[in-house]
């Protein structure tokens, strides 16, 4: 019986609100319009100590590729490189385009993506590997691709392939 009461309180002050920005608005009360930001790291992390983390995660990445016998030597050096292109754009993307879309997506592919495409293809057995080479090729294909040419994005300074290379990252890979 209490929880009906709440319910149908709670639904009453939802509905409430609705009618009430509803007659503010109908009255020219306008609400504040922000343009979309990208999510920002939480307040105690600073750039270094964010960088930190990423280079840790990067640093266990390429121990595991290392220590697993099954893997090929090529996979392993483009692997490689990516982690290189990460550790050598996200620090100057952090430092001249901290607030970018551009700059998120490649510290979360630096922090997350990476590590778990890889960490997710080898922990398959034997027989499930030789059956998802092909889709783990084209992950990490895609992957160097990606960071390379942020890596000549920012080194070339070309500011109007921020939004585009963004745009797609975050419909790829979000």
């Amino acid at each position: 019986m209490t929880t009906i009461i709440i319910v149908t309180v709670f639904l009453a002050s939802v509905i409430g609100f609705g009618l009430l920005m509803k007659h503010l608005r109908k009255k020219g009360f306008k609400t504040a319009e922000s343009p979309v930001q990208p999510p920002q790291p939480p307040p105690g992390d600073t750039p270094e100590v964010e960088y930190t983390k990423i280079l840790d995660v990067l640093l266990k990445l390429n121990l595991m590729v290392r220590k697993d016998r099954h893997l090929s030597r090529t996979l392993i050096l483009q692997i490689e490189s990516i982690i290189d292109d990460l550790k050598a754009v996200i620090p100057a993307m952090m430092e001249r385009y901290s607030g970018e879309t551009l700059t998120y997506e490649i510290k979360k592919i630096g922090n997350t993506h990476l590590y778990k495409s890889v960490k997710e293809y080898l922990d398959l057995s034997a027989e499930s590997r030789e059956a998802q080479l092909p889709v783990f090729k084209e992950t990490i294909q895609s992957l160097h691709e990606v960071c390379h040419r942020s890596r000549e994005i920012v080194e070339k300074n070309e500011t109007a392939e921020f939004k585009t290379m963004a745009h797609f990252l975050a419909g790829k890979f979000s």
